[in-house]
């Protein structure tokens, strides 16, 4: 009678290598390979971007975040403001309504109310046990930003959280250049080198049942850090990398992969939640998601 040891090889199994045969019915989502889209100068006139933001009991950072959008290096006729407000116990919502109201050059500034019901409690917010409230909440949130940008004109959509620390002023020329689908900026730590989006991804094989079951948490995905991920090399140089799943610090969405259907998935999709569904979503119906490592983004550390 044969023995097969269980020896664990850091967070691995022997028994998960030898495994021959895996079966993929939980997450059934092919990995597919789309062209690397590539710079080219931007058209005259320079296209529309509706910048979408939710925010929640920050109010201490809008005015580093209208500071932050002020400072982009276009112009304003051709930006259109649109920030959801919920749920918060300080006065976000006030101060959000003011400054909007003092940006009339903009093409549009607009305030979104939304109560999503949901509160973290104390701890950190990376929480395993909350993320599937938690980042379901933040998907509805986007969703409702996306139908609003949808009314407008917009040819992109630029989700960018309200508590960065750093945009460079050319980041949206920069990113829109490429004309992707779908195009995340290097979101890293501020003052640091380290990769502060761990949401942004590429697997370095599909997700079998095996080992899917030890990381499902809330029928969502949710394996050690490095677990058969790859974060990207983030090397300088102008060009993509392609991701299979995208953060929303700073994310460049166009129009069309919106009009096609793809939303965040307010629950599970595919054992994936949020931005990671997103690029899920994008890819099924045919939009390829990227990341531009030399446009670098700066988040603090989480609080």
């Amino acid at each position: 009678m044969g023995i097969v040891k269980d020896i664990r090889l850091g967070w691995l199994k022997l028994t998960d290598i030898c495994q021959p045969f895996k079966r993929y019915t939980r997450f059934s989502h092919q990995l597919r390979d789309f062209p690397l889209p590539h710079p080219a100068p931007l058209p005259d006139p320079l296209p529309r971007v509706a910048v979408l933001t939710p925010c929640r009991n920050l109010a201490d950072d809008l005015a580093q975040y209208f500071g932050l959008v002020d400072a982009l290096d276009y112009p304003r006729d051709r930006l259109h403001l649109i920030v959801l407000e919920g749920d918060s116990t300080d006065d976000t919502r006030q101060m959000a309504e003011a400054m909007l109201a003092e940006r009339d050059d903009y093409a549009g500034a607009d305030l979104l109310r939304f109560d999503t019901g949901f509160h973290p409690g104390e701890g950190r917010r990376s929480r395993a046990e909350i993320q599937r409230d938690r980042r379901g909440a933040i998907a509805a949130c986007r969703n409702r930003l996306m139908q609003a940008a949808l009314q407008t004109d917009a040819d992109y959509f630029l989700f960018i959280d309200v508590d960065m620390a750093e945009i460079p002023p050319d980041a949206l020329r920069r990113a829109l250049e490429f004309a992707a689908p779908v195009l995340m900026a290097n979101c890293l730590l501020q003052n640091t080198t380290a990769v502060f989006d761990l949401n942004a991804f590429r697997y370095t094989r599909p997700v079998s049942d095996r080992m899917a079951a030890r990381y499902v948490k809330g029928d969502i995905y949710q394996p050690p850090k490095g677990y058969f991920r790859d974060y990207c090399k983030f090397a300088d140089g102008n060009q993509v990398e392609p991701l299979h799943s995208v953060g929303g610090t700073f994310l460049l969405i166009r129009r069309d992969v919106a009009e096609a259907g793809v939303d965040f998935p307010e629950t599970p999709y595919q054992l994936h939640i949020e931005t990671e569904g997103f690029a899920l979503k994008a890819a099924e119906a045919g939009f390829g998601s990227f990341v531009a490592p030399q446009i670098k983004v700066y988040h603090p550390w989480e609080r």
